[in-house]
């Protein structure tokens, strides 16, 4: 059986786009962080005014619900490289992978963050395994049609984003006791992670197509391909995204089935969007740029940089720490995220290109190679 991928002989262009997404995550995770205040739309403050307003109606179009999709199409993507590499062993590999992914998804979110969406991906590859597994895996046109299919029933039940929260969506980080905080995540985690799975499988699948495609693996050769999925992307991510970006800026508020109609939109918006930021991530990794090589380097290291980024926010926001999730700003949260992944990203970066994996990274790939050989050659995961 052939074992994971040596570092340097990953592509540029996944990695690259790992890289970026960290930020993306950030920023997408900073808000839910912000208790202690009336709640409003997917999990935003009610009621923001001036820069903050005009920050969330960005985040909102761009980032909100659109992160997690791309996040869950490079899952995807590393899946089928997985599949790919061990061919005659791809059902038992998959399934390893999965149950790593969920077992690390439930530790991060019981200890830590029950908004995990590791967990929810691990969740899908179970399920995808028997799929890609065998001398005969199921074709990218059969596994595009069942995307659809899941993308369809997920913006159905999308609806329910058109109505104002009223509480935040990780209720325990206002939790006053440590006891409270903890005893909270079980139920926050298991709601999150089985929600989350049907609202991400569509983009899982859609990976899959994508790894098989070789798009990513050579960026300069679909240029055409990549630069068609940001502007056609990116264009239904704003549009769809629009009413409820509104909303949550306070300019309307939208009710009955108006409001259940922009909810669906916005989750429709999400995977648009997803594919117009992996277009942008694959025109930028076809191209050399300074930074480029360092954010991709630390793009294998994607997996201990999430983690550490909920370590950071629960350090400072939550109640039973640093407390500033009652106080801070939309603003100021939005740039505790992004200087939590510049300071990933000076560290894992020249840490990755010295021929150094992440912790979560030698433990995910521990368990899922039992007996493992490192590969020289050959795309990544």
């Amino acid at each position: 059986m052939t074992g994971p991928t040596g570092l340097a002989a990953r592509r540029v262009t996944p990695d690259l786009a790992r890289g970026l997404m960290l930020a993306l995550i950030a920023m997408a995770n900073a808000h839910l962080y912000l208790v202690e205040r009336p709640i409003g739309y997917r999990g935003y403050p009610a009621g923001l005014t001036g820069g903050d307003a005009v920050l969330a109606a960005v985040q909102m179009v761009l980032v909100d619900g659109r992160v997690y999709p791309l996040f869950a199409a490079l899952v995807g993507y590393g899946v089928a490289r997985l599949a790919e590499r061990a061919p005659d062993a791809a059902d038992s590999v998959l399934k390893r992978r999965g149950l790593v992914l969920l077992g690390i998804g439930a530790l991060h979110g019981f200890l830590l963050f029950p908004g995990d969406i590791v967990g929810a991906y691990g969740l899908v590859v179970l399920l995808l395994a028997p799929s890609l597994a065998g001398p005969r895996p199921v074709s990218s046109r059969a596994l595009a049609v069942l995307a659809a299919v899941f993308a369809g029933l997920s913006v159905l039940l999308g609806a329910a984003q058109g109505m104002p929260q009223g509480a935040p969506t990780v209720p325990s980080v206002a939790a006053p006791t440590l006891g409270a905080f903890l005893g909270g995540h079980p139920a926050e985690w298991l709601v999150t992670a089985v929600f989350s799975a049907l609202l991400t499988a569509p983009a899982v699948l859609v990976g899959v197509v994508i790894a098989r495609t070789r798009t990513l693996d050579e960026p300069a050769a679909h240029r055409g391909r990549l630069a068609w999925w940001a502007q056609g992307g990116l264009l239904g991510s704003v549009v769809l995204g629009l009413p409820l970006a509104l909303a949550v800026a306070g300019v309307w508020a939208p009710s009955g089935i108006v409001g259940a109609v922009a909810g669906a939109a916005h989750t429709a918006g999400g995977y648009a969007g997803a594919l117009g930021l992996l277009g942008v991530m694959g025109l930028l990794g076809s191209v050399r740029w300074p930074g480029r090589d360092l954010i991709a380097a630390s793009g294998t290291w994607s997996m201990t940089l999430y983690l550490s980024q909920s370590v950071v926010f629960v350090a400072v926001f939550a109640t039973v720490a640093g407390g500033l999730g009652a106080t801070a700003s939309l603003t100021s949260a939005t740039l505790v995220g992004l200087a939590t992944w510049l300071v990933g990203l000076l560290v894992a970066g020249p840490l990755a290109r010295a021929g150094h994996r992440g912790p979560a990274e030698l433990v995910v790939r521990r368990l899922t190679y039992p007996r493992r050989t490192v590969t020289t050659t050959g795309p990544d995961e």
